[in-house]
């Protein structure tokens, strides 16, 4: 089975809102030495990344052969403009579509800890909605330890599910990165010990700092997602950095993601299953992987952790 645990489901998308995302692929396309327009980017975004009913992510998964999408939502309480009433309809209609395709998709919420409402909006989306855990971007500005998102934490485990957070600096250049930091998460093995957190994208530039951390916190995992740049611009020293990661804090704490659709332009979902399929024939001298290894980062590990909500 592969299971991509990051990905972006879009219910509805406006023109700043494409924009802003084209702006991270046109940068992701820079660092592979692609030259990409940013309007073009921005007019593709609005014709695919909106997914109101998870058609187009069904034909991705089924173009790369992913068996199941943790897809997540995204709340900023910071962006005038965004009212609770926009959030909860925005989690709603994700999980609608988690929903109708239980087989392929877990769904899980999009809450800012800053908001007033915050604990009551991630009840109704974890009882009322059916979403199966929490995705934060303490990176829009907020403390991922502050008393607000421990709140958010103990209905998390109360319930059995997932957190899923951000943690590295921001692509691109943005400010927040000091709350994205992985070693923030130290204390959320302590305080909530029975809570998988995964840190989406293993800190980036700061994986090793995750590293230390999850060698030693059995509950805390990280995500691959937007490591398929550094797959396609420089395979060796992708190579070279997984087989450190893993040889640091165990195979079973890998997970694949993609954080798509942003990047799929760049590196389709298609292509970085191959990417990591291959690493058992592929690896530069000296860099080994064994098909067991490549099986539990595809899937074999996120079963583990999503295993009660998969079918």
């Amino acid at each position: 089975m592969i299971i991509d645990v990051h990905y972006h489901l879009v219910p509805a998308l406006g023109r700043g809102t494409a924009r802003h995302m084209a702006k991270y692929t046109v940068e992701a396309a820079r660092r592979v030495g692609l030259d990409l327009d940013l309007e073009q980017c921005t007019q593709e975004a609005l014709e695919t990344f909106a997914d109101p009913e998870g058609e187009h992510l069904l034909k991705r998964m089924d173009d790369a052969g992913i068996d199941v999408t943790v897809f997540c939502m995204v709340d900023n309480y910071a962006i005038p403009g965004s009212t609770l009433e926009a959030a909860r309809v925005a989690n709603e209609r994700a999980a609608a579509v988690a929903l109708r395709h239980p087989d392929r998709f877990v769904a899980l919420a999009g809450v800012d800890p800053r908001r007033p409402e915050a604990v009551d909006l991630l009840r109704r989306c974890l009882d009322d909605f059916g979403m199966k855990g929490l995705k934060l971007h303490p990176d829009h500005g907020y403390d991922p330890v502050s008393p607000e998102s421990f709140a958010l934490y103990e209905i998390v485990q109360e319930r059995k599910g997932v957190v899923l957070i951000h943690t590295g600096p921001i692509l691109p250049p943005g400010r927040g990165a000091t709350y994205a930091h992985p070693l923030l998460l130290e204390d959320l093995a302590v305080d909530f010990p029975d809570l998988p957190v995964i840190a989406a994208h293993m800190g980036q530039a700061w994986w090793r700092d995750w590293a230390g951390l999850a060698s030693v916190q059995s509950t805390l995992y990280g995500d691959l997602a937007e490591w398929q740049i550094l797959a396609k611009r420089s395979f060796p020293l992708f190579c070279k950095d997984l087989r450190e990661i893993i040889d640091r804090v165990g195979i079973e704490k890998v997970l694949f993601g993609t954080d798509g659709p942003v990047l799929d332009p760049v590196v389709s979902s298609a292509e970085y299953v191959r990417i990591v399929k291959s690493l058992t024939e592929r690896s530069p001298h000296g860099i080994k992987f064994m098909p067991e290894e490549t099986a539990a980062i595809l899937g074999e590990n996120a079963v583990r952790i999503f295993g009660t909500f998969l079918p």
